[in-house]
């Protein structure tokens, strides 16, 4: 399993180095020039020109490139010119943010979506099943920001029951700032993972172990979690997985709408005031952590499916 591991995070630097160079190139073509922001409206000619030389702004393309890399091996991602500081420690002061609202995200998502669509599949053509898909279409197709102005207009500004925007201090303030933006950034993943668990089930559903276990008096509710659920919750956990890595780098739209402090909202700002260590530093640390959940995702497989490991062993993955 560790070779597999290590196998994954190989496989990750090229793919590093290319959204960097994608994004390093196309931040290097805005004709934005880092000295007068850092700088001010006041700054003088010699005083950008000096600051050039210090930063190394008039060396090539490709020696600026490489040597973000360098830096990025000793874990500098730069200094932000809007705040001065360490672009490490702003993302730092965020990522919990981000997170908190990724996983409540995820957490709605499971809870709803998966018995949504085990219900929906063992009730296949009822009323339910036909609300649920109903559901689940405007759960894909809704704009989040589209749902969540609609959710602050109703729940914030006519029924003032939770905060409109801004991020709760205490448990208790927390937890009301946080359903809004959770059940705007959970809805569009809640009808992924509802569909999919649906479709898995009904394959499952007319297995011929199913009939097997409901001849030798298996009672159905075992029957729906061990055997049912269990056998189909391969494409679901694949579904989950890549929900949650794209809540982590997609709540750029809910944190803006709902004012959260994290690092959708972070990159936003960056982007508008043009500062390129930050929108790197934001790629990298949101595609590394994309690519370790859907490696924790791949880890998981084999302890939902046996046969999973059995194939990572003959594939060299573990001892």
């Amino acid at each position: 399993m560790w070779k597999y591991i290590l196998k994954r995070f190989a496989m990750l630097i090229p793919v590093m180095m290319g959204t960097i160079l994608v994004v390093f190139f196309i931040m290097d073509q805005s004709n934005v020039d880092p000295a007068k922001i850092m700088l001010g409206d006041a700054a003088t000619a010699e005083n950008i020109a000096h600051l050039h030389k210090q930063l190394g702004l008039d060396d090539p393309f490709f020696v600026r490139y490489f040597r973000y890399l360098g830096n990025l091996l000793h874990g500098d991602l730069g200094i932000s010119y809007t705040y001065k500081t360490s672009v490490a420690g702003q993302i730092a002061s965020r990522l919990p943010n981000t997170a908190i609202l990724a996983g409540s995200g995820v957490f709605l998502t499971v809870i709803i979506g998966i018995p949504l669509g085990v219900i929906s599949a063992k009730h296949q053509f009822s009323i339910f099943d036909n609300v649920s898909t109903v559901f689940t279409l405007f759960g894909a197709a809704a704009p989040a920001f589209w749902v969540g102005l609609v959710l602050v207009m109703v729940f914030s500004q006519h029924l003032h029951l939770f905060p409109a925007s801004g991020m709760g201090r205490g448990t208790v303030g927390l937890l009301k700032s946080l359903i809004l933006p959770a059940i705007t950034l959970s809805l569009s993943g809640t009808a992924n993972v509802a569909r999919t668990t649906r479709s898995s089930m009904l394959e499952v559903i007319r297995a011929d172990y199913i009939d097997t276990a409901r001849a030798k008096g298996t009672d159905e509710r075992t029957i729906t979690l061990r055997h049912m659920l269990r056998n189909a919750l391969i494409p679901v956990t694949t579904v989950v997985g890549l929900n949650f890595g794209v809540l982590l780098g997609g709540s750029v739209l809910t944190e803006t709408v709902f004012a959260w402090p994290g690092i959708g909202r972070y990159v936003i700002e960056s982007i508008k005031s043009q500062d390129i260590p930050s929108v790197l530093g934001c790629v990298v640390v949101l595609s590394i952590l994309f690519t370790v959940v859907n490696l924790f995702v791949d880890i998981l497989y084999a302890y939902i499916d046996p046969r999973i490991k059995a194939q990572y062993k003959s594939a060299g993955g573990s001892k």
